[in-house]
């Protein structure tokens, strides 16, 4: 199946023209004040303290259909901090402010959250992270609404964690994956395997997938992203992998989202776009646009980079990303943001509203797609 068509000169000579800004897809800041605080490590935004406590380490986005609750936005984003913390926010989807409230989930440990993500089987959310090398589960009806939780097993670090096809996957930075079924609660065994034709030298920075279950991790040693088919709770690596882009330099933090609706920026004029967004060396976010054929195993990738990288004084050396993998420009007209940034530090202002001297960051930063 394509969902995206690129296109692009084969013969050009001479040094590439300028990547253009502000083409459909591209990031723009969901709220331009108090350095674009969405919410902070785990309490709201404030104007007086923009600044969280501990520095975000982990972020996931999920949604739920029908809602939990009558009546309530049935999205949710989900961090991680440096001490341990595990909070849970409803996203307003019809709102232009951001979270104002939140429920804490399970803290077993004052360790660092690794990696979060989030599944939901009804009536049963299950929020997982991993902490000091073992993989928790926090499960209740609404995400972290309860105490209920359990240790799943020792899976021992991760870069990050990911839903693909119905499970649940770990990617440690040595390049070993775990996977457990999507909706598992109770105490299982887990045994890492190899990351399947990955260079020696790999070094992996961060892991994303699809809905259609295609998987991505960047290798920040090798300066590349490969990609793999997700099926089973086993991984397949599929012809993708992108190499050799000087903007992808040092790859971490990654994401992707399917947005049904044509662009300018190397889909097709009515066609849907998937799109990926990946954290670099400079702290800057490079836009890919992805065309995609084939399907499972035999799937086949290609990346162009379709907009300028995104870069502005409020990212502070992120570790992870997150974002609505399926959204709708009619349902949700700019509102509601799909991309969320966790901010692993804190700087000084001047940025986005703030004045010289004022300290922000350990918090996560939201962001819309240009239609």
């Amino acid at each position: 199946m394509m969902l995206a068509s690129c296109s692009g000169s084969t013969n050009a000579t001479g040094p590439e023209p300028p990547l253009p800004t502000g083409q459909g897809g591209s990031l723009t800041l969901w709220q331009t004040t108090n350095a674009g605080c969405y919410v902070s490590d785990n309490a709201p935004c404030s104007t007086s303290t923009p600044a969280g406590t501990n520095p975000i380490t982990a972020v996931a986005a999920f949604s739920i259909s029908p809602p939990p609750t009558s009546g309530s936005s049935s999205n949710y984003l989900v961090t991680g901090d440096g001490a341990g913390n595990v909070t849970a926010w409803t996203v307003p989807d019809s709102s232009t402010s951001p979270p104002s409230t939140s429920l804490s989930c399970a803290k077993p440990s004052s360790s660092s959250i690794q990696g979060v993500a989030a599944t939901y089987t009804s009536p049963t959310t299950v929020v997982y992270f991993v902490s000091a090398g073992v993989l928790y589960a926090d499960f209740s009806s609404t995400p972290c609404s309860t105490t209920s939780f359990n240790s799943i097993a020792t899976t021992g670090s991760v870069v990050g964690l990911t839903v693909a096809n119905g499970y649940v996957y770990g990617v440690s930075s040595g390049g070993k994956y775990f996977s457990i079924p999507a909706g598992t609660t109770s105490s299982s065994s887990v045994s890492p395997s190899p990351l399947p034709n990955l260079p020696s030298t790999a070094v992996i920075g961060g892991v994303t997938a699809d809905a259609n279950g295609l998987l991505f991790v960047t290798d920040y040693a090798n300066s590349a992203i490969y990609a793999y088919y997700a099926n089973g709770g086993s991984l397949t690596r599929i012809n993708g992998t992108l190499s050799g882009n000087v903007d992808v330099t040092n790859p971490k933090a990654i994401t992707t989202v399917y947005a049904p609706y044509g662009t300018s920026s190397g889909c097709s004029a009515t066609g849907p776009c998937e799109f990926l967004y990946v954290t670099n060396y400079s702290q800057a976010v490079v836009q890919l646009v992805l065309s995609i054929s084939g399907s499972g195993p035999s799937t086949s990738i290609g990346y162009t980079e379709f907009n300028a990288p995104y870069t502005d004084c409020e990212i502070i050396n992120p570790l992870s990303m997150a974002s609505f993998v399926d959204v709708d420009a009619s349902s949700n007209p700019l509102q509601a943001p799909w991309v969320f940034i966790g901010q692993n530090g804190e700087v000084s202002g001047p940025c986005q509203g703030l004045s010289s001297g004022t300290t922000f960051g350990n918090g996560v930063t939201a962001y819309n797609l240009t239609p």
